[in-house]
C-alpha cells in the first residue's frame, strides 16, 4: 500500500485524539477558549479539565460513529446511539468549527498529517512533511465541498444522523444505447489472415534517482529503495549497506534506472523486429510520491515518450495515462474544479508529446480529458480511455463522480459510432475495472458497456496492478456463474521481488486476439551488481 493510503487509513483512526489535543491545548494557551461555557471558566485549571471533559464527550461521539462505520458492529453500535446523540454531535461539530475556523483548518490540515504519519512511524519525518504538503490544497478543497456543514459530517460518523454520500460505494447509471445486435460467436480466424504482432509496455516507474550500490534492502518504512535516503537521521542515513542495489535493478522495494530501462527498450527492439505496432499504458514516474511536481513530471513524460520513440522510429505507438502521471498522484481534477486544480499541464503536454500518432480531430479531446481514438488502418480502431477519472483514490471524484468530463459518455460514443461501421476496437488504459484502485460506479458502467459492445470490442488491454494477472468481464458483474463476455489483458512491471516484463500479443485477422506471450530480458541484464 501507498504511503498516503496508510496515512489517510491513520490520520481517520486517530482523528478522535487529535480533536482532544486541540480542545485541551486551547485551554491551555487561551484566557478564554471559545469551545468551552465561558460563565463557567473561573481559572485555567479549570478550563482545561472543562476542556478535558467535553473533548472525551467529542471522542466518545467520534470514536462510536468509526465503530458504525464497520459494518460486523453496526448493528449492535446502532442501540447505543438515539437522536440525542445526534443533537448533540452536531452541536459539538458546530463548536469544534467556532474553535478552529476555516483559516485555521486549512493552515493546520499538511501538519496534522504529518504528524500522524510520524506518531505512527509511517515513513520518515521528511516524507512525511512533504506528503502532507502535497495534498494540502486538494485535500481541504474536498472536503470544505463533501462536509459543508455539521450534518454532513455527524451522518458520516452516525449511522442513524441523516445520509452521507460514501463516493467508493456510490453507483450512477451510464445511458447505454439501446438495440443490440445479436451476439456474434467468436469464430476461428480463417486461415491466410494476416497476424499482427503487437508490443505492450508498461509501468517503468523510472527513478532517476537511482544510485548503484545504495541500499537495496531499506527499512520496511521506507517507500523505496536504492536511492540515498535523505533522512535527518543520521543513525538511519549512515547505516552499513546490506544489500547494494546493482546496476541494472534491483528485485527489491526499488524502481527501474533510467538506463536500464533504456537497454530493455533496445533489447525489445533487436529482438521483435516484427512487431507492428507498440502500447505504453502509463506511470513513467517513480513511487517517491512525496516528490511529485508538474514541472518533473512533464519533463519525465517528454524524456520516456522521446526514449520510446527513439527504439521504434518507423512504429506507431500508442499511449493511455496511468495513475503516476497525477500530481500529487491519482490526481486527476474534472473541470468542475477551481481552475489551480485542472490538468491542462499534463494533458496538453501529452498531447504535445503524442502529437505524431494522433489524429487531429482528437487533439481537442485528449486536451479536455486525456482521451483519444485513432484507426490504424481500416476496420480497425483503438481507444485509449484515461480511467484516472475513474480512480478511487482520485480526492476530487468524492465530489461528484458522476461521468466525470464526460469520458464514459465519449467511450460509448465511440463504441457507438465503430458498432455502426462494423469497426473491431481495442481500448487500452491503465486501472483494470473491478480492482480496489477502479471506483465501484465507474466499474459498473464499463462493465455495462463492455456487455452492450461484446460484438465491437475485441481486447481490453491494461496494467497498473505490477503482477501476472487478467480479469473476466462477466453478463452478471455479481454473478461469475454467468456467461463470460471478455478477459481484460494486462502488463507488469519492475518493483516489489518482480522482474521487468514486455508482452508480446499475436493478433490474428487484425483485431482478434488469439494468444498471447511475454518476454523476459536476460538474467545477465537484471541480476543485482554493485559494478
Amino acid at each position: 500500500m501507498e504511503s498516503y493510503k496508510r496515512i489517510l487509513l491513520q490520520f481517520s483512526a486517530f482523528l478522535p485524539f487529535l480533536l482532544l489535543f486541540r480542545v485541551i491545548s486551547t485551554c491551555l494557551l487561551s484566557d478564554k477558549p471559545t469551545i468551552l461555557i465561558t460563565n463557567f471558566c473561573i481559572s485555567k485549571s479549570v478550563c482545561m479539565w472543562m476542556g478535558l471533559a467535553q473533548g472525551l464527550q467529542i471522542v466518545c461521539l467520534l470514536a462510536a460513529g468509526l465503530v458504525l462505520s464497520n459494518p460486523v458492529n453496526r448493528e449492535s453500535a446502532d442501540q447505543l446511539l438515539v437522536s440525542a446523540e445526534c443533537i448533540e454531535c452536531r452541536y459539538s461539530v458546530q463548536l469544534l468549527e467556532s474553535q478552529w475556523g476555516e483559516d485555521t483548518k486549512e493552515k493546520c490540515l499538511a501538519d496534522l498529517v504529518a504528524f500522524v504519519c510520524e506518531t505512527f512511524n509511517i515513513e520518515r519525518p521528511f516524507i512525511c512533511q512533504m506528503i502532507g504538503t502535497n495534498y494540502e490544497a486538494e485535500a481541504v478543497y474536498v472536503l470544505s465541498q463533501i462536509l459543508l456543514d455539521p450534518k454532513d459530517i455527524c451522518a458520516l460518523l452516525l449511522s442513524d444522523c441523516g445520509t452521507f454520500f460514501d463516493p467508493l460505494v456510490a453507483t450512477w447509471n451510464q445511458t447505454i444505447p439501446p438495440n443490440k445486435p445479436p451476439l456474434n460467436p467468436k469464430k476461428p480466424v480463417q486461415a491466410g489472415k494476416p497476424t499482427l504482432r503487437v508490443l505492450h509496455i508498461s509501468d517503468p516507474h523510472i527513478d532517476m534517482d537511482y544510485q548503484i550500490g545504495s541500499e537495496a534492502q531499506c527499512d520496511e518504512h521506507f517507500t523505496l529503495c536504492c536511492r540515498p535516503l535523505n533522512d535527518t537521521n543520521e543513525a538511519i542515513r549512515d547505516q552499513p549497506i546490506k544489500e547494494p542495489a546493482g546496476k541494472w535493478g534491483t528485485t527489491g522495494i526499488c524502481d527501474a534506472p533510467y538506463w536500464m530501462v533504456d537497454n530493455l527498450l533496445q533489447q525489445i527492439a533487436q529482438r521483435h523486429k516484427d512487431i507492428d505496432y507498440v502500447i505504453v499504458t502509463g506511470d513513467f514516474e517513480s513511487h517517491a510520491i512525496w516528490d511529485y511536481a508538474r514541472d518533473t513530471h512533464q519533463r519525465m513524460i517528454r524524456n520516456v515518450s522521446q526514449l520510446i520513440k527513439s527504439h521504434f522510429p518507423d512504429k506507431q505507438i500508442y499511449f493511455a495515462l496511468g495513475n503516476h502521471e497525477g500530481v500529487p498522484l491519482d490526481s486527476f481534477a474534472p473541470s468542475f474544479t477551481p481552475e489551480e486544480f485542472h490538468m491542462d499541464w499534463l494533458y496538453g503536454t501529452v498531447a504535445d508529446e503524442w502529437k505524431p500518432y494522433i489524429p487531429a480531430d482528437q487533439d481537442k479531446t485528449i486536451r479536455f480529458n486525456g482521451c483519444y481514438m485513432v484507426k490504424p488502418w481500416p476496420g480497425f480502431r483503438i481507444i485509449s480511455l484515461n480511467n484516472g477519472l475513474g480512480d478511487s483514490l482520485n480526492l476530487f471524484l468524492f465530489i461528484n463522480q458522476t461521468d466525470p468530463d464526460g469520458t464514459m459518455s465519449w467511450l460509448s460514443d465511440q463504441l457507438l459510432d465503430a458498432e455502426k461501421a462494423g469497426d473491431k476496437v481495442h481500448i487500452v488504459a491503465h486501472i483494470p475495472p473491478g480492482t480496489a484502485e477502479a471506483l465501484e460506479g465507474w466499474s459498473l458502467n464499463y462493465y455495462k458497456l463492455a456487455i452492450r459492445f461484446e460484438n465491437t470490442i475485441a481486447a481490453h488491454i491494461m496494467a497498473h496492478v505490477h503482477s501476472e494477472e487478467f480479469y473476466v468481464i462477466y453478463e452478471d458483474p455479481e454473478d461469475f456463474n454467468s456467461r463470460p463476455v471478455d478477459v481484460v489483458f494486462r502488463s507488469i512491471c519492475f518493483i516489489y521481488e518482480l522482474f521487468h516484463t514486455w508482452f508480446i500479443y499475436f493478433i490474428q485477422g487484425c483485431s482478434e486476439i488469439s494468444k498471447t506471450h511475454f518476454q523476459t530480458p536476460p538474467m545477465s541484464l537484471i541480476l543485482p551488481s554493485a559494478s
